[in-house]
């Protein structure tokens, strides 16, 4: 079987130059040329620098600034939309409506709204064409090794999740006028949370704009409760210098705390006796697990997709799948809206949240913000 003809659109970072160093491909130009069923045939960006960097790199001669003209005349059959997601919709549907095309697989955060998240989706399935949202952590094997520990019952019930994330974003180079942190950076742990917790009932947000850096909120806090009965709290900020984050699972009988895509697990043991009252103390120890081989996630994103292909399977991320993340941070910005009330969920915020805020007043776009617009289109291909 002839492998399938890719076009990569938005030839930046996610696309072509993310590499941390690692054994293995760390982005989808990288992936696609080691993946079997896979050929890189087309590039397509507006601006010309990255482009042409691209096809030296990859050996890729199909270079276009714009998407139309790339579609009609390389003719793919899998599109990587790897564009700013201000940039998302028009590129999903453009490819959808093209003829040749089969599959697209577009970065996360899926879209900056509801409404635009529902454009993608009902465009896809109107020409059957599969819908892949690059939540990577979907494919990562320690990510799912935590889902395989949590259904054997490693630490019992599920109680609480507890997320946070600082400083996710290399200040002061990254630059944004539409994509927070809960965008950017937590649709991924909302999404881990989908995994291991199921569907929302409610969530209640509280977002603020502290330093004013960037033109979007600089600060969140959410908790939300699950259908399942399970809590979790999520607090994301761009306040530190630094880096950090981690999840924790936490159970009757133990937990799993994730840092750095690696998993430990605690477990409970008897800790101090009190012998006149009988009252006895537990505490948690960290049980020795054997953790999987690293691999690429974006390679693994394309076997999933490969599958699909074949045989008419269900993706693993889909775009119904992907919407859920955004409708919760939707929902966060609408618990604040609303006084800072839970908002049950469907969320009826199907507009940008952003804009909300800013019309508000709790977020205020700077003077500069229209920097990072005017940078955005150079990865779009749209002309």
């Amino acid at each position: 079987m002839a492998p399938h003809r890719v076009a990569l659109i938005g030839t930046g970072r996610v696309g072509y130059q993310f590499d941390f160093g690692l054994q293995h491909p760390e982005n989808h130009a990288a992936a696609v040329t080691a993946h079997p069923g896979f050929e890189l045939v087309a590039g397509v960006n507006r601006g010309r620098t990255k482009l042409d960097e691209f096809g030296r790199r990859f050996g890729v001669e199909a270079l276009y600034p714009d998407l139309d003209a790339m579609l009609a005349e390389v003719a793919p059959t899998v599109c990587i939309v790897a564009t700013p997601p201000q940039f998302h919709p028009e590129g999903v549907e453009a490819c959808a409506a093209t003829g040749s095309v089969r599959a697209i697989i577009c970065e996360k955060p899926m879209a900056l709204s509801l409404a635009e998240c529902d454009r993608m989706i009902d465009a896809c399935e109107r020409t059957s064409t599969l819908l892949q949202i690059n939540h990577n952590r979907r494919w990562h094997p320690e990510w799912l090794q935590v889902q395989s520990l949590l259904e054997g019952g490693a630490i019992g019930d599920l109680v609480h999740i507890r997320a946070h994330l600082d400083g996710g974003k290399p200040a002061p180079w990254w630059t944004s006028d539409y994509e927070g942190p809960l965008l950017h950076d937590c649709t991924h742990w909302l999404d881990v949370m989908d995994m291991y917790a199921g569907p929302v009932a409610w969530v209640l947000g509280f977002v603020e704009q502290r330093r004013r850096p960037y033109a979007v909120e600089d600060f969140a806090v959410a908790i939300i409760k699950y259908a399942s009965g399970v809590t979790a709290t999520l607090h994301s900020a761009e306040l530190t210098d630094y880096d950090d984050s981690a999840i924790e699972l936490r159970g009757t009988v133990g937990m799993i705390r994730v840092r750095g895509e690696r998993a430990q697990l605690m477990h409970i043991v008897d800790s101090d006796f009190e012998p006149d009252s009988g009252f006895r103390w537990h505490r948690l120890d960290e049980v020795d697990i054997e953790h999987p081989e690293p691999v690429s996630t974006y390679v693994r994103a394309l076997d999933d997709l490969a599958a699909a292909l074949a045989d008419d399977r269900p993706l693993r991320s889909d775009g119904r799948v992907a919407r859920r993340s955004i409708e919760l941070v939707m929902g966060i910005y609408q618990s604040h809206l609303e006084g800072n009330r839970p908002v049950h969920l469907p969320v009826t915020l199907h507009e940008r949240g952003i804009d909300k805020l800013r019309a508000a007043g709790v977020v205020t776009a700077q003077p500069d913000a229209s920097a990072s617009d005017s940078r955005a289109p150079d990865e779009s291909g749209r002309s």
